[in-house]
């Protein structure tokens, strides 16, 4: 310990070697030692005045020769009457930072407990001699910190006085494992071994032979109870009263353990204590600690915050408003430890696993069990405490961090196990050598680079070599996140004309000389949905075969009795193969009713592919300009704006491979696939999505998101996933411009949406739209209503109409483009079947950003600073919470 002046509180008829014994021991640094002896009788009362001074003068050498050592300078003054008033004024004077009692009698302590309030100087007691020094150089502390502020009187101790030879045994009301304790030096800086004291009483400790190996005791405050009648053991050492900030009550804070992917460490931080979910803690700022100092600061954006990588192995937290003047220590609110890549395998698993399930988690003993809080149904203090009782490490990482998805009120629970394995994915990516994940759930997610057990599965699992991981490339971590693989050598088109679109799909099914497969989500017998019947008609009464897939609840065909006349028709036609997927002939399920199969595709001759966001029907094949509008007519006869791609290269096979996956588990019979001959120089990725088992279509989107340096467009009109809206946000914070364009469910001229089926739920439905772009609009980013303005063909009285956009196309910085079926909503993120074309060509890309820049022209945007707008924005915050399986 370094304390520097000393005063020493004794008697005159005490013997002061056990003290400056003590003294030696405890503050072997020490610069001044001041003995005050007392005594209210003298000794040398009745002595002649001269024979009393002779008799004073001596005792004060011998109490000085005693003292020699203990300190550079010593000083001894007698005071036969001693006041609080007068010891305080001695240690203000003397800048005193220890205060010593040799004699521990009554008078005495109640004089040095009111000096420590006075002065904050803290009070050593001397109960029994000690040796000079410990055997190893260090001494041996039992550190009692029973509440939580005084575990922080402790840690503050320690960190200004232990030294790495001493060993400190903390006593505290609850049990601190060696986690704990690791956390405590690392986050407070403290170098003195650190152990957990055993269940033992205060008065046991305070006395021999309880804890003979223990020679000081370290007190947060004055216990006069504990010390009346304690004249034997260790000496004991008072603490000054201990200033832990503002006064006022705060909400206790909960900490998931860190993750350090290499780049940044992504915290979340939440409120300990509340109703229902976690609350975030929102637009704070906190400030992270190690060793005692402040490392890092940041200002959390619901609940979460990012750090630099490399902070340390264990982080303390506080909220630093009104606190800045604080000592750090004094203001830790919580800590958590930080995860880096190593050697040794790790096995995640969901921490809301079963309590009886728990224990299977360490089967493996191969490998690290580390909980995820998938769902933040619980605070990680209490995961934490259900993994102490079920014998496994309190370590709980939070999903919600290692994805960057923040709350994600819009996921439903059943795809959990999904997003336990994208977070696994991620990691693994980072070089974290994960070897499996115990997921909860129906269904099995897909994995790659590892695998995906139930918790009675664990102790099966194979040991995996333990040599560290590098973090994966860009394309590694492509491949890993979206399961899909660069493809080389294709010719590929991209269009958002609906008459281009449509002269694509008849001419490539005229002129299909082997086989046409062609899948849909929806079909109608109307102006569109006819001429495409006849055509594959034809194709099959010339000999080709061809298969059609139209998704049976959305297909009106198959389920709940429902039939299609244009596939009735089709059905029955030469050459034809219809079949539909998951029919639904009961009671439905949500799963039933969500987890359908949205893919778009025609593929001809297994060397053309068409894709895109069209089912077949009039509103995604007609053109603007070729409908005659007018107000009267009903929405659906208005035009919607789509896109889709047309494809020649290897890049066929991977597209007419999800195809057959579909086909067979409709019941058809599989097909020979064969890769066709390179056809241009164009670079693509196939991204198949399969509900409840994947999230490889938003893992694309994200991928682009999180990648642009310069500019992302995105167009789509359905409501953002509440993970693509945090990740478009953090993309504006990095200066990025992000423009993004939608339409209206019901297309609108003027102000006015058109009449028809279900337009005032479809009108209404547009403000959960509009919710997810609120946030972006109040961000700076650019956010445009598309418009198209008076055709000739139209009404002239009508103006210009606001159109549904179905187009699901994103584009950044030039470089790469994505088209597809897939929205980017929660439903085409995690429910329903989808493919998207990821194209890494500029030309393309830059093409398509132009397209994009001649629809924005003609467009509204959403002006952030308009009253109206405004108003509306906050009245639709509460949609934030909108439950996710009412998804439009």
């Amino acid at each position: 310990m370094n304390y520097q002046r000393i005063l020493v509180l004794t008697e005159l008829e005490v013997d002061p070697q056990a003290t400056i014994t003590a003294i030696r021991r405890f503050a072997p640094s020490a610069a001044q030692v001041i003995v005050i002896a007392h005594q209210p009788t003298s000794p040398f009362a009745g002595r002649a005045p001269a024979a009393v001074k002779d008799a004073e003068d001596r005792a004060r050498e011998e109490l000085r020769a005693a003292a020699q050592g203990a300190a550079a300078v010593v000083d001894v003054v007698f005071a036969p009457e001693l006041t609080a008033d007068a010891l305080s004024d001695a240690v203000t004077a003397g800048a005193v930072d220890l205060v010593v009692v040799g004699s521990p009698q009554m008078r005495a302590l109640g004089l040095v407990a009111e000096v420590r309030k006075r002065t904050s100087a803290p009070v050593l007691v001397i109960q029994a001699p000690l040796e000079a020094s410990a055997g190893d150089g260090g001494n041996r502390l039992l550190c009692v910190g029973l509440s939580a502020r005084g575990r922080r009187a402790m840690v503050k101790f320690l960190q200004e006085h232990g030294s790495p030879s001493d060993r400190a045994v903390l006593l505290s009301s609850r049990a601190l494992s060696s986690e704990d304790l690791g956390e405590m030096r690392e986050v407070l800086g403290i170098t003195a071994e650190l152990q957990p004291s055993e269940g033992q009483r205060m008065r046991q400790l305070l006395r021999p032979p309880a804890r003979p190996d223990i020679d000081l005791v370290v007190l947060p405050r004055f216990p006069p109870i504990v010390l009346l009648g304690v004249k034997s053991g260790p000496a004991l050492l008072i603490l000054p009263p201990f200033e832990s900030g503002p006064s006022e009550w705060q909400r206790a804070i909960d900490v998931p353990e860190l993750v350090d992917d290499g780049v940044i460490i992504r915290a979340r931080l939440e409120y300990a204590l509340g109703i229902g979910r976690p609350t975030p803690i929102a637009n704070q700022e906190l400030a992270f600690v190690r060793e005692g100092k402040v490392v890092a600061r940041a200002t959390s954006r619901d609940g979460e915050v990012e750090l630099p990588s490399g902070l340390g192995e264990f982080l303390g937290v506080y909220r630093t408003t009104g606190k800045e003047a604080a000592d750090p220590l004094a203001l830790v609110e919580a800590g958590a430890a930080v995860l880096r890549a190593g050697s040794r395998p790790i096995i995640l698993f969901d921490a809301e696993t079963g309590e009886d399930q728990l224990p299977l988690i360490g089967g493996a003993a191969w490998a690290d069990p580390v909980s995820v809080r998938v769902r933040p149904a619980h605070s990680c203090a209490s995961l934490r405490a259900r993994l102490r009782a079920a014998g496994l490490p309190p370590c709980v990482i939070d999903a919600g961090a290692v994805l960057g998805e923040g709350e994600a009120p819009d996921v439903f629970e059943l795809v959990d196990a999904v997003r336990l394995a994208r977070a696994a994915t991620r990691m693994r990516a980072d070089g974290f050598p994960i070897a499996a994940i115990v997921y909860r759930g129906l269904h099995e997610p897909a994995t790659q680079g590892f695998a995906a057990v139930r918790p009675e599965q664990v102790a099966a699992l194979p040991a995996v070599p333990t040599a560290a991981r590098a973090r994966a490339s860009r394309p590694e971590r492509l491949n890993a996140t979206t399961g899909s693989e660069p493809i080389h050598g294709n010719r590929i088109e991209v269009e958002v004309d609906n008459p281009t679109a449509r002269t694509w799909l008849l001419a490539a099914i005229h002129g299909s000389r082997k086989r046409v497969h062609f899948q849909v989500y929806m079909a109608l017998d109307d102006d569109v949905g006819r001429p495409v019947e006849a055509a594959l008609a034809a194709a099959g009464a010339r000999g080709v075969t061809v298969r059609v897939l139209v998704d049976s609840l959305h297909g009106l065909h198959g389920s709940f009795g429902l039939r299609n006349p244009l596939l009735e028709r089709l059905s029955s036609r030469p050459g034809v193969e219809l079949r539909v997927s998951k029919p639904i002939t009961g009671p439905p399920s949500l799963e039933d009713l969500k987890q359908r199969d949205h893919r778009k595709l025609a593929i001809v001759d297994g060397e053309l592919a068409l894709l895109g966001g069209r089912n077949l029907s009039h509103e995604y094949y007609a053109g603007f300009a070729e409908v005659p509008l007018t107000a009267a007519m009903p929405w659906r006869t208005v035009p919607w704006l789509d896109a889709g791609a047309r494809v020649e290269g290897p890049a066929v096979a991977a597209l007419e491979r999800s195809f057959m996956q579909a086909w067979t588990e409709a019941g058809g019979e599989p097909f020979e696939i064969r890769v066709p001959v390179p056809a241009a120089a164009t670079t693509a990725r196939v991204v198949v999505h399969r509900g409840l088992r994947d999230a490889h279509t938003l893992e694309a989107y994200l991928a682009l998101i999180e990648t642009a340096r310069s500019h992302i467009y995105a167009v789509n009109t359905f409501p953002l996933l509440l993970e693509i809206q945090r990740a478009l946000l953090r993309a504006l914070r990095r200066g990025v411009c992000v423009r993004m364009m939608f339409g209206n469910f019901t297309p609108k001229h003027g102000n006015e949406p058109f009449k028809g089926p279900f337009a005032v739920a479809r009108t209404a439905a547009m403000s959960l739209v509009h919710s997810r772009l609120d946030p972006l609009v109040a961000a700076g980013g650019e956010c445009y209503e598309f418009v198209v303005r008076r055709q000739p063909a139209w009404d002239p009285a009508m103006g210009d109409v606001r159109p549904h956009v179905h187009a699901k196309a994103m584009s950044a910085d030039g470089r790469v483009c994505t088209v597809g079926s897939a929205n980017f909503d929660v439903t085409a993120g995690y429910w329903e079947n989808e493919v998207l074309l990821v194209i890494e060509d500029e030309a393309i890309a830059r093409g398509v950003e132009a397209r994009f820049d001649e629809l924005i022209s003609d467009s509204a945007r959403l002006d952030p600073n308009d009253p109206e707008l405004r108003r509306r924005a906050q009245h639709r915050q509460w949609m934030r919470y909108w439950p996710e399986v009412l998804s439009i």
